[in-house]
């Protein structure tokens, strides 16, 4: 996500001194977007970053950053003009991770692993000039970059829900229901939505061989973290009292779904499924989806904002 927007974005001297790293595996980043009321609502994010010298300042808290207790940086938005309209005056900054104004605590979730953690910023710095773009013109950058990241997802993540339905298929067959008419409905219905979510990478990878950039997103996030709540729901009511006591290897990732040549075991099915419930949630929730989707790919107008109480 970060060396492709970079190589959108930044200069050539930044480029040479970041991306051998990045590629090479010596410099990890994790993500820095979301904050304490401004999730979804991005630009409502009020991280400081002031210019101090040779260095920004930061002060400000960095919720649901995804391994950030393993990275050694982090591409944070932060406010470096706090007059400025909400959308305008965001910076993207990178900032090193391992300096004393930086404190790190993991995010315990409902599998009782820590993959998300906490940033917090007390007067930490970084170079006055690790800007990716242009200083106060951060949003845009922002805007490319889960372009990116949604592009690449759109390119995989068909591929591995395919092989996670052809498992949990296999499941089926295992427990002798591949009859019953409901688990049979229940599967068509994830075939199609898989064969949805593959339409959809065949046209993200015919824009980025255009050289274009793939662009809203919205519509495949919602279709697949939705379909995957559901699809995992099936797979726990097919494994029955099995799955409140499971046995075998749980998925390692927190990110759709188990490896490819996974076991069909209880816990790999029951670990993903408890992943699965924040897949509405994290990216961008579902309404803000569907906001997504309404306002930009259909061109309706932005929902009505509730009046102030002053105004009531």
């Amino acid at each position: 996500m970060l060396g492709n927007t970079m190589l959108r974005w930044s200069d050539p001297a930044l480029l040479r001194r970041f991306l051998p790293r990045i590629v090479s595996g010596e410099y990890v980043f994790a993500q820095g977007f979301s904050e304490p009321g401004a999730g979804s609502d991005l630009a409502s994010l009020s991280l400081r970053a002031e210019p101090h010298g040779d260095q920004w300042v930061l002060n400000g808290q960095k919720p649901w950053s995804s391994g950030a207790h393993k990275a050694n940086w982090t591409f944070v938005l932060a406010r470096t003009n706090p007059d400025a309209p909400a959308h305008r005056g965001i910076s993207m900054l990178l900032v090193p991770l391992d300096q004393p104004g930086i404190d790190i605590r993991p995010i315990r979730n409902l599998t009782g692993e820590a993959d998300f953690n906490e940033i917090f910023f007390d007067n930490a710095t970084t170079e006055l000039g690790l800007v990716v773009g242009e200083i106060d013109r951060g949003w845009t950058v922002a805007m490319t970059l889960l372009g990116f990241e949604r592009g690449a997802t759109a390119l995989k993540a068909p591929i591995r829900f395919r092989n996670e339905l052809d498992r949990l298929i296999e499941l089926v067959r295992e427990r002798g229901l591949h009859r019953d008419p409901d688990i049979r409905h229940r599967i068509a219905w994830c075939h199609l939505q898989v064969e949805q979510l593959r339409c959809h990478g065949l046209r993200t990878a015919a824009t980025l061989i255009a050289g274009e950039e793939p662009g809203p997103a919205a519509a495949f996030k919602l279709l697949w973290s939705e379909y995957h709540q559901r699809a995992t729901e099936l797979a726990v009511d097919v494994l029955g009292l099995d799955a409140l006591t499971p046995t075998g290897w749980p998925s390692p990732n927190w990110f759709h779904t188990d490896d490819p040549g996974a076991p069909n075991s209880s816990a790999s099915w029951t670990s993903v499924y408890l992943n699965a419930r924040a897949g509405t949630i994290y990216a961008g929730s579902s309404q803000i989806q569907r906001g997504i989707v309404g306002e930009l790919v259909l061109g309706l107008p932005k929902e009505p904002r509730p009046a102030s109480p002053a105004a009531r």
